[in-house]
């Protein structure tokens, strides 16, 4: 009995981890698509000034509005049937994208797929920890791995659709795939909802007393400077690398490799890091921080934009398996609340994302360009005194 219970659960588990994977490709290509297609959007509604910055704006400010209420709605609706719902809600945003007359109505397509992108995120990740357990951090690489490719293939796959179909087209084509993601996830859970409440789906009310209990943890406190500091590192390095080059050494095309080339390797580190990470994640996490921000401050300070190039790509190796560790370590301790646990990462992640534009434009521009490149240097060397700061924290979660 115990024999057949065990493999009912592992089913259950193979059931949400497929469906999870499923759902994270699609949500990589659909969050590509505003960067593939911007020209072709401001040429299309005539944009000027800061409508041009409109439709990323927008899906983030969707996306971040989203993780509150993805806390809010913790265990009363099951994981599953909050990714479908999500999913739907994705292919009504693209829908409305899609045949949008007026540029209004399009802002608010993306916004309601910046919505349905937070719910996603979350149920992905935190349905991998619920049911995976101890091989979560194996998962989890492999999930946020799909997702890097997802971002590799995205501008590929957008460009050869533009030779048969214009932006409108493309979004709908998403909203139907987004719509079958859909039916796949429904006929794969269908019949198999007590399986999947055995593994472990279902979850916890949230409170505020889980939010005060979470926080008096010193190791969770910990784990979110280190989640703060070393997105901070990344994003300043992808949002400025291009800029960089172009500036300092008047090459955008090379700036525009090493954006690609940071994507496969980080890539490459998920898929890789899913075998090896989960023996002491947060020494790995550490280990990862120190070598980017020494990889990047040889990078900047060589003075040359091929050797920065080869170690932006040495960067995003060591540095692609930072989310995975963050999202499997803030839940440890926390089964049934992993939608808090997990929305909480996100929202920390958030946050650096935010600041990180404003703060590499300020120090690049006000100050100099080699010292605005040294900002997530530094901030990754912060990062690796966070994550020494969980090992060393007495307290554990509970």
């Amino acid at each position: 009995m115990n024999n057949e219970i065990r493999k009912s659960n592992e089913s259950a588990a193979g059931v949400i981890t497929t469906a999870a994977l499923v759902s994270i490709f699609v949500y990589s290509l659909v969050v590509s698509l505003a960067g593939t297609i911007i020209n072709e959007i401001v040429e299309a509604f005539s944009l000027e000034g800061t409508d041009e910055g409109l439709m990323s704006s927008l899906t983030s400010l969707g996306f971040m509005l989203s993780l509150f209420f993805v806390i809010l709605v913790q265990g009363r609706v099951q994981k599953t049937t909050m990714l479908m719902a999500a999913l739907i809600l994705q292919a009504a945003g693209l829908l409305v994208c899609g045949i949008s007359p007026v540029f209004i109505l399009f802002c608010t397509g993306c916004l309601l797929i910046g919505f349905s992108g937070g719910f996603i995120d979350t149920c992905c990740n935190s349905a991998i920890v619920d049911v995976q357990k101890s091989e979560s951090p194996k998962y989890l690489g492999f999930l946020h791995g799909l997702f890097g490719v997802g971002s590799l293939l995205s501008p590929l796959l957008f460009i050869w659709m533009l030779r048969y179909t214009d932006w409108r087209g493309i979004h709908l084509v998403l909203a139907g795939v987004s719509v079958l993601v859909v039916i796949i996830v429904f006929l794969m859970v269908n019949g198999k909802n007590e399986k999947i409440s055995s593994a472990g789906i279902r979850e916890h009310l949230f409170t505020k007393a889980d939010l005060l209990a979470y926080l008096r943890v010193k190791r969770n406190v910990a784990l979110a400077f280190a989640g703060f500091f070393s997105t901070l590192t990344i994003t300043c390095v992808l949002v400025w690398i291009v800029r960089y080059m172009t500036l300092q050494f008047d090459s955008a095309e090379l700036g525009a490799i090493s954006f690609s080339v940071y994507w496969v390797c980080a890539t490459l580190n998920r898929f890789l890091s899913a075998y090896f990470v989960k023996r002491a994640p947060v020494k790995f996490f550490i280990l990862g921080t120190i070598l980017s921000g020494v990889f990047l401050f040889i990078g900047v300070i060589s003075s040359s934009p091929i050797l920065l190039c080869v170690m932006v790509g040495a960067f995003g190796f060591c540095s692609g398996h930072f989310i995975p560790v963050l999202v499997s370590e803030c839940a440890i301790g926390y089964e049934g609340r992993t939608t808090f646990t997990t929305s909480f990462v996100m929202i920390v992640l958030g946050v650096a994302r935010i600041a990180a534009p404003l703060v590499m434009a300020f120090v690049g521009t006000q100050i100099s360009l080699t010292i605005g490149m040294m900002l997530p240097v530094a901030s990754a060397l912060i990062a690796s005194c966070c994550g020494w700061f969980v090992l060393k924290a007495q307290s554990q979660p509970g």
